[in-house]
């Protein structure tokens, strides 16, 4: 694929099946013809209105799975209801068209709740019913695609994004800078520790630094996200939206963490272990709402700021712009010119510059994504192209 070449939703199929670990099964029941169907029509029915509105469209694809209730694994169905997916199942299968997602996405506007596309028998798609997802799985077996806003599709499984697609540009999530090893990666570690993290939650918290980046690149507006290395990031007190001091996303995954850990010396009844099993997954839950929150708020003019432990401590703050400041890409180690690249990205230079070991993350509009660093001991700010892709 050339980077000069924009291209059109069926050519995220061979993405999709090489990014899918988890949902491996629904893809692989799947031929490349019935793929390619499933995400030109999601596409196609995001660009449509209903009664004049435009309305997300959530698809969820269960492959040949007529299961009205996935339950986590080594769950049993009891009083305590936990379930990953829960399906009401029409009588009948509808067609699975433009005009059948457009009118039932109006039944799917709370973000748990999908239409379940099921994969018949003759190897053609079908609508089987309204699926609302319940705690997030790991290993969740169903592929999700979401039009959030016309032009584009997200291609989820449980809680990770294996594709964002806008306007015939594939986008890159950063997950190999932000997750593999490297300066980026140590930086985000250094921080997780300072906010009390053990070795076994950092992963999570990674992951979490990623989803924010996500959700920062989807909404289309651009922005600037700061990850401070530090309890008050600067600029804090000075910022338009200054926060009360609330939960943070790192403490939240340290008691998910805590209460998902077998107790060897508590009995572990069925009772408990279910007890212990829903407050976990409210914590992961109310995470994930909370990356959600921070990374909406990255559409406001100015920058976001959240502190090690990924607390919410500001957003629309103004970073100062100074007409000096070194940086190197991360590939090439050569100079880049920020004169052509605007505002928002000399801005997060400086922040960088004068704050060694936070990482700031800016958003182009067209979904391109950056990110800087400098790093304690060295003297100019790295950055890495994180953003769009062809």
């Amino acid at each position: 694929m050339k980077d000069s070449a924009l291209v059109f939703p069926p050519a995220l199929v061979p993405v999709i099946r090489d990014r899918c670990v988890s949902c491996g099964r629904v893809v692989a029941e799947a031929c490349d013809g019935v793929l390619e169907h499933l995400l030109t029509t999601v596409f196609y029915a995001g660009l449509d209105t209903y009664e004049g509105s435009q309305v997300p469209v959530r698809v969820v694809f269960v492959g040949g799975s007529e299961v009205d209730l996935i339950l986590p694994a080594g769950h049993e169905a009891g009083a305590v209801p936990i379930y990953a997916w829960k399906t009401l199942r029409f009588h009948e299968i509808r067609p699975f068209t433009v005009a059948e997602l457009v009118k039932l996405a109006v039944a799917t506007s709370d973000e748990h709740v999908y239409v379940a596309v099921r994969l018949l028998d003759d190897g053609s798609l079908g609508v089987a019913g309204i699926a609302r997802e319940g705690i997030g799985l790991d290993d969740d077996p169903f592929l999700k695609l979401v039009t959030a806003r016309p032009g584009g599709i997200s291609v989820r499984v449980g809680r990770d994004r294996l594709v964002e697609y806008e306007r015939g540009m594939i986008l890159t999530d950063g997950k190999n800078v932000v997750v593999s090893p490297g300066r980026l990666r140590s930086s985000l570690e250094t921080a997780a520790r300072g906010a009390g993290l053990d070795s076994e939650t950092i992963p999570e918290y990674l992951s979490s630094v990623r989803e924010l980046v996500h959700e920062m690149a989807a909404h289309g507006h651009g922005g600037i996200l700061v990850i401070y290395n530090g309890d008050h990031p600067a600029l804090g007190e000075s910022a338009s939206y200054r926060m009360v001091a609330g939960s943070s996303i790192a403490s939240l995954l340290r008691l998910s963490k805590i209460i998902g850990q077998p107790a060897n010396q508590i009995e572990r009844t069925p009772e408990k272990i279910t007890f212990g099993q829903v407050l976990h997954n409210a914590f992961v839950s109310e995470s994930q709402r909370m990356v959600e929150e921070f990374g909406a708020l990255t559409a406001i003019d100015g920058a976001t700021l959240l502190n090690w432990e990924l607390a919410l401590v500001a957003f629309g703050a103004v970073l100062p712009v100074a007409a000096e400041v070194t940086v190197l890409d991360a590939a090439t180690a050569r100079s880049v010119d920020l004169g052509s690249r605007g505002t928002r990205h000399r801005a997060s230079a400086v922040y960088a510059r004068d704050n060694p070991g936070s990482a700031v993350f800016v958003a182009s509009e067209d979904g391109g994504v950056s990110c800087m660093l400098r790093c304690p001991e060295e003297s100019h700010v790295t950055m890495w192209q994180l953003g769009a892709y062809k």
